[in-house]
């Protein structure tokens, strides 16, 4: 077999959710009085790139708008049902009935990734499951993925990511794996040439894969 372990990212590979988190963030702005007008796209970052954007100078501020932020919404979950990519179940399912050692690498924050497992009940579809908020340096950095091959006990050679993002996608390859890139519907037109594979929709992984193990 020529892969043995697969790692995927969250946001915008298993739940089409950036464009969600934007607007959240965007209404939470304006109502606090902060322009994000000239703001670059967040799309694929990571909370401390988006909140030292906000807020660049005060980090006990920062961190306080970031827990009214987190207060504010605490009673209104993510709706990760009604945004999932199409396929997901059955793409985990089948990854899981190949034999693959599964991983999961956000750049989201730990608290985040387990309402997201938690909500959909797929906490037993992964071995690994990781945050970028847990190692040295989140995404575009390598360090989750390393991390999560190192904790699955598989070299990067026998490792494919499925990513979206540019950011992600050059995480991934930093870290050696094999990249295979799909679009979320919300988002098709991300620069995904550093890809190993651009497959489009996750669907499309299932032919892949049966073509390549």
């Amino acid at each position: 077999m020529r892969y043995e372990a697969i790692v995927f990212d969250k946001d915008g590979v298993l739940v089409d959710t950036e464009p969600y988190y934007d607007q959240r963030r965007r209404a939470f702005f304006a109502e606090i009085g902060i322009d994000d007008s000239a703001f670059p796209s967040f799309y694929g970052s990571n909370n401390e790139v988006i909140w030292k954007t906000a807020v660049p100078n005060d980090p006990v501020r920062r961190r306080a708008l970031y827990q009214q932020f987190r207060l504010k919404f605490a009673n209104a979950p993510v709706p990760y049902a009604r945004l999932c990519v199409p396929g997901m179940r059955e793409v985990l399912h089948a990854c899981r009935g190949l034999g693959l050692r599964m991983g999961l690498a956000s750049a989201g924050p730990r608290w985040v990734v387990d309402d997201f497992l938690s909500q959909l009940q797929l906490t037993d579809f992964f071995d690994v499951a990781l945050s970028g908020e847990e190692c040295p340096a989140n995404k575009p950095a390598p360090d989750v993925y390393l991390e999560a091959m190192r904790r699955l006990g598989v070299s990067p050679a026998k490792t494919l990511v499925v990513e979206d993002s540019p950011l992600g996608i050059r995480a991934a390859h930093k870290a050696g794996a094999t990249v295979c890139a799909v679009t979320p519907p919300s988002a098709p037109r991300l620069d995904q040439s550093l890809a190993d594979v651009q497959l489009g929709e996750l669907r499309a992984l299932l032919d892949w894969l049966s073509r390549c193990l």
